[in-house]
């Protein structure tokens, strides 16, 4: 997969990477747990939305260390291995319970950050996006080995996206949110894909995964078709301004789909 990188903008994604992994170091956590990495498409959709509003830098770094710390803990509770098993050695028990501890420490941060610089609106955005994300992650958990393919993608394109846009609600931005669910699911189903090949299914740590990478070429084939076209209308009313952006998006997506269509092609 490409390493994104963002080219122009107010605010690097090195130095807010710094930031965020600042703010979650613990020795504690991390001699004992796993920690999630820190996802480079979700932090450059976030700062591109973010650097297209008129907020102060300080807060636009406020908001995003914010977000990505409501995702990392997401992911943490994702990776807790679920057992059907009455009896676990100690280690794997004491392993789960400090993993679900460890992403209730990092949505604590989010809440101690926004409080701080006294962002209580904010605050209640994020916990609402925090329920709609684990109510939908609890219908998609019992309804994705037996419903369509298209409806799996759209429960998880909504997963994938939910808190950066309901961030791009809160802050007024209504032109690159409008892309940002299509380009993050091309993304997440490309990855995905390019894991299973390189690793040779051995199972992924996002439960989702091995679900979308497995499915038939068809109808993959299918819902990228959709997806980039959908990229390719929001991309065709992209401002002068944001035109750098957009090559950036169209030329990521380009590189990193494996069955080698490129929106180009789609859009023809």
């Amino acid at each position: 997969m490409r390493v994104v990188v963002l080219q122009t903008s107010s605010i690097e994604i090195n130095s807010v990477k710094a930031l965020i992994h600042e703010k979650i170091h613990n020795s504690l956590i991390e001699k004992h747990v796993q920690i999630p990495y820190l996802n480079d498409d979700k932090l450059y959709i976030l700062i591109s939305i973010l650097n297209n509003t008129p907020l102060p830098d300080a807060k636009k770094k406020n908001y995003i260390i914010a977000t990505m710390l409501v995702q990392m803990a997401l992911d943490i509770h994702d990776g807790v291995p679920e057992t059907n098993e009455c009896q676990q050695h100690d280690d794997e028990e004491k392993s789960k319970q400090l993993s679900v501890l460890a992403g209730d420490y990092y949505s604590s941060l989010y809440y101690l950050l926004l409080s701080e610089v006294e962002e209580i609106e904010l605050i209640g955005v994020l916990a609402a996006a925090i329920k709609e994300i684990n109510e939908t992650k609890m219908q998609l958990y019992y309804k994705m080995n037996n419903e369509m393919f298209p409806l799996t993608m759209q429960h998880i394109k909504k997963l994938e996206s939910l808190l950066i846009i309901r961030v791009a609600d809160f802050t007024g931005e209504t032109l690159i949110r409008d892309i940002a669910a299509e380009w993050l699911a091309v993304r997440k189903l490309a990855a995905a894909r390019c894991r299973r090949d390189r690793d040779n299914n051995v199972m992924s740590s996002d439960i989702w995964d091995d679900h979308i990478a497995n499915k038939d070429h068809q109808a993959i084939a299918s819902f990228l078709k959709r997806e980039i076209k959908a990229i390719n209308n929001h991309l065709i009313q992209f401002p002068a301004h944001l035109a750098g952006l957009g090559a950036e998006l169209k030329d990521t997506l380009n590189e990193s789909l494996s069955d080698n269509e490129s929106i180009a092609e789609e859009g023809k």
